[in-house]
């Protein structure tokens, strides 16, 4: 599931989500920010209990995807 969603593989995503138990980490969230994917972010907020660091506010910033500061910001304790 990390790897999908550092692609932006949201169906993907979905489909671990629903029939795979492993794959996932702390850094599922961090990588798909990153890499400017925000309907990946978007999504596994409410589905997954893993979360963000503070790398996923930070990446996203470096790598210049405004956006998903913003959202961040307003929606995950990393903001």
């Amino acid at each position: 599931m990390d790897d999908a969603a550092a692609k932006g593989k949201l169906e993907a995503v979905q489909w671990l989500h629903a029939n795979r138990q492993e794959g996932c980490t702390t850094a599922v969230m961090d990588n798909a920010a990153a890499n400017g994917h925000l309907e990946v972010v978007k999504w596994l907020q409410p589905n997954r209990s893993e979360g963000c660091s503070s790398n996923a506010m930070d990446f996203a910033a470096a790598n210049g995807h405004l956006d998903i500061v913003q959202w961040l910001h307003l929606n995950t304790s990393a903001g």
